[in-house]
């Protein structure tokens, strides 16, 4: 897929998710993708397929039924967190706006635990 419907996905994808907190756009290993406080949540593959990450056990279940094992795979490595939708899939905004929201939403708890302060070690 050309670069021109790429970004078409990914800025329609951007339209699915909350303002708060600001999702922004960028490139992983030449893929478009959707970061939520620096975490990866959304990817627009260089074949123009869309992938979500799961981060958590339901989302996980629900892409998995829809996608079974289609993994976004970059570099020869299987992003096994990731599920790339069949076509006529990604074309129902309804049903996978829930989705991007949830993944959305795990990206910026990914990235809230990452933040947290070290608890303090003890002193013997």
């Amino acid at each position: 897929m050309d670069k021109l419907n790429r970004s078409r996905r990914l800025h329609a994808l951007l339209q699915l998710l909350p303002e708060l907190p600001e999702p922004e756009t960028g490139l992983y290993f030449g893929e478009h993708v959707i970061r939520v406080e620096g975490q990866l949540c959304l990817v627009v593959t260089l074949k123009g397929q869309v992938g979500i990450r799961a981060t958590d056990p339901e989302l996980e279940s629900q892409l998995q039924q829809v996608c079974g094992d289609q993994h976004w795979i970059a570099h020869g490595r299987v992003y096994e967190q990731w599920y790339l939708l069949p076509e006529p899939v990604y074309q129902n905004t309804d049903q996978i706006a829930p989705w991007v929201r949830q993944a959305a939403a795990g990206a910026a708890r990914l990235a809230e635990g990452q933040q947290q302060p070290a608890k303090a070690g003890r002193l013997c």
